[in-house]
């Protein structure tokens, strides 16, 4: 937290120091313009961006998990994060951020960023899922089964690999009672 507030006190004092040197060489009136204008756009990319994200986000709050039918594709969820970010970069006042907010606008920039975000998930997936799960009422280690029931996991991801690339499916099977009601109707038939 402590590197948080020093990077953004060091942020600000960048920043303080080009809007000085810009109004000295232009005037304090076009810097300003230029804030006001920055932010009018910025607000309007980051209601694009959002706009495009709200009802994947709606439905993961309704329902929990994201319908595979209604995802969009990751190109569009990419651009549409790369706008949002790019709008609130534009609603900070200052010469840095709105370049930041340029860069993240480029799409070469959008795939270096998209690399960097899956090579993360795909090196950090143990400890993603372990937070998950500890978000979700369980331990990883034991304690109580997010997905309902008594007693640990036994130290097992309740998630699975789900990341690595497999062809088969390891478990075990269980005869399920007669008297258990069966699902007719599934959940993307409506």
């Amino acid at each position: 937290m402590g590197q948080i507030v020093g990077i953004a006190i060091v942020w600000f004092i960048i920043e303080m120091l080009l809007w000085y040197l810009l109004a000295q060489f232009t005037s304090g009136w076009w810097v300003f313009m230029w804030f006001i204008i920055a932010a009018v756009i910025g607000i309007s990319l980051l209601r694009k961006g959002m706009a495009a994200l709200n009802p994947m986000a709606q439905q993961m709050k309704a329902g929990g998990m994201m319908n595979p039918s209604m995802r969009p594709q990751e190109s569009t969820m990419i651009k549409s994060v790369a706008m949002a970010a790019a709008g609130i970069l534009l609603l900070i006042p200052g010469v840095l951020s709105d370049l930041l907010a340029l860069l993240v606008i480029l799409p070469p920039v959008q795939k270096k960023l998209k690399d960097f975000a899956n090579k993360y998930v795909m090196n950090n997936q143990q400890k993603m899922m372990e937070m998950m799960a500890k978000q979700m009422g369980g331990q990883m280690g034991g304690g109580q089964n997010p997905f309902g029931g008594v007693g640990g996991m036994g130290g097992q991801n309740p998630f699975g690999d789900v990341f690595k690339q497999h062809t088969t499916i390891d478990g075990t099977a269980k005869t399920i009672p007669k008297d258990v009601k069966k699902i007719t109707k599934s959940a993307n038939d409506e």
